[in-house]
């Protein structure tokens, strides 16, 4: 019975992500179709991007495609304003996962992501991170704070909600990670939106009808 419960929870796991792979082709798709109208919509798609940045940072299992509309939006639109309506959504959302963490502490006393023995570490994807010394490198990271939520908040990384659980749970300061989780966003996405500029941006003044000034 077991086996056909986590085949399930797999199929429908694999039905999201590739949800997710084609709304996201397809908004970027849309998005470079109708190119010239951008700018009668320009409130709307900032707003939603904003929006979606926040469930990208939050703690809502929720996949979306921040990466692919911040590339392709920075192509139309200045990058900086972009890559900050972007990080902005994002530091909001990292800040939701550390206040879940502080104010539920009660909920997960237990969690410790620097404890090899922890129970967060017992199944088959736990012992393979205990593996490869991830406890380690967490405490390590966690050692320097505010400075290593900086560091893993400017590239894209599977650790940096592990690390805000951590730094709510042990109450460190929230403005400092407010300010270190939202400066390394904002390197992280203007960065995004840069590459979209003068990547894709570049590639569709080649063609006629996709007028960026």
């Amino acid at each position: 019975m077991e086996p056909k419960v986590e085949k399930k929870k797999r199929f429908w796991n694999t039905g999201v992500w590739i949800t997710l792979i084609g709304v996201t082709i397809a908004v970027c798709v849309l998005l470079i179709r109708f190119w010239k109208y951008l700018n009668e919509f320009q409130i709307l798609i900032f707003l939603g991007l904003f929006f979606t940045a926040i469930l990208a940072g939050s703690p809502l299992p929720i996949p979306t495609p921040c990466f692919a509309l911040t590339f392709t939006l920075g192509s139309r639109f200045d990058p900086f304003l972009i890559g900050m309506i972007a990080a902005t959504g994002a530091a909001i959302g990292a800040m939701l996962v550390y206040f879940t963490a502080r104010t539920g502490k009660h909920f997960m006393p237990n969690i410790n992501f620097t404890d090899p023995a922890n129970k967060i570490y017992s199944n088959a994807i736990g012992r393979f991170l205990r593996r490869i010394k991830l406890p380690h490198f967490m405490a390590f990271v966690n050692r320097r704070g505010p400075i290593g939520v900086f560091l893993f908040a400017m590239f894209p990384n599977p650790f940096l909600m592990p690390l805000l659980i951590t730094m709510g749970i042990n109450k460190v300061a929230a403005w400092k990670i407010a300010v270190t989780v939202w400066a390394g966003d904002i390197i992280m996405y203007v960065v995004i939106a840069a590459v979209g500029h003068y990547g894709l941006g570049s590639i569709l003044k080649l063609f006629q009808g996709f007028k960026l000034s």
